[in-house]
């Protein structure tokens, strides 16, 4: 028996640990939470039916949420949450616990849900991701929405922010784990399957032809009685294949366990763009959203990407050479000629995220991110450089001027540089307020000398609800086109467009594979448009002839870095500057 505080109910949790009955010391072993169905307690669990599960090489625990059964702080909270953010804080803080018991090796930690706790452990999962990253969430039978619930919990359908935190179906498209349904062919709550399908679904990743982040996503077991495809979406309201109603449940989902504790473990906290290190890329990232309220690279849940997040990235470093940090990031400059291997022609130290831009007179100039040691005031400000070599040789950086900021305006990122008819140049790049919990949107500002810049007034991109960030942009047949990356689902973009690149409306998103992120940059071509992106592979490109719909190029660009900007020379070159680690690609 423990006892976890969870300081958003002011209460401590009370829970039971189960342990392998011949545990041997200083062994550590997967963990298990199992979070009652209903308004249950953890006596939903037998006692008999948790040891054999530890039995079976597993921590299991099980705990009563607050305001349930002993979680009541001796009957000073009693309210009951219906599976909202309250108890979905309180598993954080037991999943917290778990993950830091002695005993247990922390990348193999489970949920596993009956019924309604689908609700609390699809919000506490989505919400807190990193502390600690749930390796699978296992749930039997679970309600997707209010159509499912409104009966049991009494309360208004009409009350859409009530209900946000209350259905499982906007949280589980965030979750980036192996996602496990288990259906019988009679459900013991609803009439059909709609609401299985429904969260599977949702939970089915992108690429796969769904709307959520899952690596993994299935119904049932892999085979046997009731096994389904992974990645599988459905329609209609019943599935055609599902367990037997003579299938004992716990030696079922014991077995469950055991295939999903043989998995893969997932990408270490810190590696965010998840290519198996924690390195530059990672470190773009979290510089690309510095100020924002990004779930990737909010690396401690507290809900802002801040100087905790890159602590936690640099603990976690892989890449050699020992810790460093934004400040120590270079950008690399190469050049491309036709047929030849890439050069690099120059290195910008202690930048990130750049874009480069040519005049019509042949000057080339790049904004960037910068970190300088001297002088302060210039630190993690927006600087350009120029270049009248096509590239070999550039000026000394030099932080922009900017008016026009409000008060409360954290200083832009994230530039990305447009030059317009007329040689003035446009900048934009992502705003945010200094307020916690604000949400980036992208801006602009507009100059006649490359140094002084006014703020130009409203946004040019926000969606509500969800940041925007990293923006690329680039002007075809005289419409402005506009991309921006989207946060919570690797290989789509936001897309929008606008006559007089300051009035941008809002088109269809872009979707591509999930292995090709929209964070780069986009130049003219002849009858089109050319993306680059970012890969673990090396830089992406893709054609388009209208912004909407593009073609993936077969090669990739193979320099070590991301966020590339592009500008192409005239002798048929073209010069890129990506993101790297310190001591270049």
């Amino acid at each position: 028996m423990n006892w976890v505080p969870n300081p958003t109910s002011g209460i401590n949790i009370y829970t039971l640990t189960y342990r392998p009955t011949n545990a041997t010391p200083g062994t550590r072993y997967p963990a298990i939470v199992f979070v009652p169905g209903g308004v249950g307690t953890n006596a939903t669990f037998s006692a008999a039916d948790m040891q054999a599960q530890a039995d079976q090489g597993f921590i299991a625990v099980s705990f009563d949420p607050d305001g349930r059964g002993l979680s009541t702080g001796g009957g000073i909270f009693t309210f009951e949450d219906f599976g909202g953010t309250i108890q979905q804080d309180g598993l954080h803080q037991v999943l917290k616990y778990v993950s830091m018991r002695t005993d247990v090796y922390a990348e193999n930690i489970f949920v596993q849900s009956r019924s309604f706790g689908v609700t609390m452990s699809a919000g506490a999962i989505a919400r807190y991701p990193h502390t600690p990253q749930v390796k699978a969430f296992v749930q039997w039978e679970g309600p997707a929405d209010r159509t499912d619930t409104a009966n049991m919990t009494g309360h208004d359908v009409t009350d859409n922010a009530w209900w946000y935190s209350h259905e499982p179906v906007n949280f589980i498209d965030k979750y980036q784990g192996d996602f496990i349904l288990i259906q019988s062919q009679f459900d013991h709550a609803q009439p059909d399957h709609l609401h299985t399908i429904k969260l599977n679904n949702r939970a089915v990743n992108l690429a796969s032809g769904g709307s959520g982040r899952s690596r993994l996503a299935r119904v049932n077991g892999p085979t046997g009685a009731g096994s389904n495809p992974v990645n599988q979406i459905y329609v209609g309201t019943m599935l055609a294949s599902t367990l037997p109603e003579t299938t004992v449940l716990e030696p079922f989902m014991r077995g469950i366990m055991q295939e999903m504790v043989a998995r893969p473990v997932r990408p270490r906290i810190g590696d965010i763009n998840g290519n198996g290190s924690v390195d530059g890329g990672d470190l773009t990232m979290i510089l690309s959203a510095w100020g924002t309220n990004s779930v990737d690279a909010d690396l401690n849940d507290d809900h802002q990407v801040n100087g905790a997040d890159l602590a936690s990235l640099l603990s976690a470093w892989t890449s050699g050479g020992g810790s460093t940090g934004p400040w120590n990031n270079n950008i690399d400059v190469y050049v491309f000629a036709p047929g030849a291997s890439p050069v690099r022609v120059h290195t910008f130290p202690r930048a990130g995220v750049s874009t480069v831009a040519s005049f019509a007179s042949g000057e080339l100039i790049a904004a960037f991110q910068w970190f300088p040691e001297t002088p302060v005031e210039s630190f993690d400000r927006i600087a350009f450089s120029r270049s009248l070599d096509n590239g070999l040789t550039w000026t000394a950086p030099s932080t922009i001027v900017l008016t026009g900021l409000a008060v409360d305006d954290r200083s832009p990122f994230d530039p990305t540089l447009a030059i317009l008819d007329d040689g003035r140049i446009r900048l934009y790049f992502t705003m945010n307020k200094l307020t916690p919990g604000a949400i980036a949107r992208i801006g602009s500002a507009i100059s006649t000398d490359g140094i002084h810049f006014a703020l130009e007034p409203g946004d040019r991109l926000a969606v509500s609800g969800q940041m925007v960030i990293d923006c690329a942009v680039g002007r075809l047949n005289g419409l402005w086109q506009l991309t921006s990356p989207i946060q919570a689902a690797d290989g789509t973009a936001y897309r929008a467009t606008s006559t007089d690149g300051l009035n941008f409306v809002r088109q269809a998103d872009l979707a591509g594979p999930q292995t090709n992120r929209w964070l780069g940059s986009m130049i003219q071509i002849p009858k089109g448009l050319r993306f680059y992106g970012t890969s673990n592979s090396g830089i992406w490109s893709a054609r388009s002839t209208n912004g909407a719909t593009w073609v993936i190029d077969s090669a990739t660009y193979p320099v070590a870095g991301a966020d590339p900007g592009v500008v192409a020379l005239p002798n048929g070159s073209i010069l890129m500057t990506v993101t790297g680690p310190a001591g270049g690609g």
